[in-house]
C-alpha cells in the first residue's frame, strides 16, 4: 500500500474511533439538545461510520474515491449553468470558505457527504435550492479531526 493510502486509511480509522468515542460530545458542540437537527445529524453520522467501515474493509484506491468522505475533494457541476466547483469536506473546526473547505454539517457538505460520482442532488441553501451533479471525488487527506 502506497504512502498516501496508508495516511488516508489512518485518518479514516481515526474518524471511526472519534465518532465511536466522542459522538455525544460532538453532537453537544454542534447541535441543539433534543432537537430534530440533532437527531438528523446523529443518523447521518451513524450512516457515515457504517459506510466508512465498509470502505475500510475493502480498502483500496478505488473504494477510497468511491464516496465523498470527510477529507474528500468533491468536484460538482451546477446543473443550472454548467459551472464547476471543487469543495473539500472537512470537520466544522477546519472549515474555511475562502479555500472551499466546507463543513460536513453545512447545507452543501451534509448533502454531498457519502455521495458518489455521477449522482445528482438538490441542495437547500440560504439563497435557494441549487441542483448539482458530482463529477469526481478524490480523498485529499483533509480528514483530520
Amino acid at each position: 500500500m502506497n504512502h498516501s493510502l496508508v495516511g488516508a486509511k489512518t485518518q479514516l480509522v481515526k474518524q471511526l474511533v472519534y465518532f465511536d468515542e466522542e459522538m455525544s460530545h460532538f453532537l453537544d458542540l454542534y447541535t441543539p439538545v433534543n432537537n430534530n437537527e440533532r437527531s438528523k445529524t446523529e443518523q447521518q453520522l451513524l450512516k457515515y461510520t457504517s459506510s466508512l467501515n465498509r470502505i475500510l474493509n475493502e480498502f483500496n484506491e478505488d473504494t477510497l474515491h468511491s464516496k465523498a468522505l470527510i477529507g474528500s475533494k468533491v468536484k460538482v457541476r451546477y446543473l443550472e449553468d454548467n459551472e464547476e466547483d471543487d469543495y473539500t469536506i472537512v470537520f466544522p473546526s477546519n472549515a474555511d470558505p475562502n479555500l472551499n473547505r466546507i463543513s460536513f454539517l453545512s447545507p452543501i457538505g451534509s448533502r454531498l457527504l457519502m455521495g458518489a460520482p455521477d449522482e445528482q442532488y438538490s441542495i437547500e441553501t440560504p439563497s435557494g435550492v441549487i441542483h448539482v451533479k458530482i463529477e469526481g471525488i478524490s480523498y485529499m487527506n483533509y480528514g483530520e479531526i
